[in-house]
């Protein structure tokens, strides 16, 4: 059974069928009974069996109204990914200057495209990178080798803190 793989193609086929004289009912049944997967809801077929009953002819979507959530140029991102880590005190209305767009879809970008977050005026990343995890690794090694040859003198001087400062 081959599956529906874009919106277009299923629209095609419920306008071949409307224009057979299918009911919704029998397009959707007919849709499931050959793809298991990727199939329009009832309610969906319903809807463009009306439009292309009405005359509509185009598959396509109609343009939206209002701006979309994220910008589209995937190099903002990108931009943005290499301007935070050169200055990582940066701020939001710096970025907005640098790269043109938005107070919210900077923060956008940066939360959840970059998932990073501001800590004590710099932004970090969430998690570590993949430079920074061998690292860790090397040194919590050394430090648990530490613990085991000298138990109580490592613990008295451990220190651990914070390494950002108000």
């Amino acid at each position: 059974m081959a599956m529906l793989v874009e919106k277009v193609e299923a629209r095609a086929v419920i306008r071949f069928l409307h224009l057979q004289g299918k009911s919704a009912r029998e397009i959707h049944d007919q849709m499931t009974a050959v793809h298991e997967e990727g199939v329009p809801s009832y309610d969906t077929v319903v809807r463009w069996k009306r439009r292309f009953h009405c005359g509509q002819t185009d598959l396509e979507d109609e343009p939206r109204s209002g701006r979309p959530s994220l910008p589209e140029e995937p190099g903002i991102v990108v931009q943005l990914e290499a301007l935070i880590p050169s200055d990582r005190r940066i701020t939001i209305e710096a970025i907005i200057h640098e790269v043109c767009i938005s107070h919210g879809s900077v923060f956008n970008i940066i939360h959840d495209e970059l998932h990073m977050t501001k800590v004590s005026a710099r932004w970090v990343p969430w998690l570590l990178t993949t430079v920074q995890k061998p690292q860790l690794m090397d040194v919590v090694k050394i430090l648990l080798q530490l613990s085991q040859d000298e138990k109580v003198e490592f613990f008295g001087r451990l220190i651990t803190m914070n390494e950002c400062r108000d």
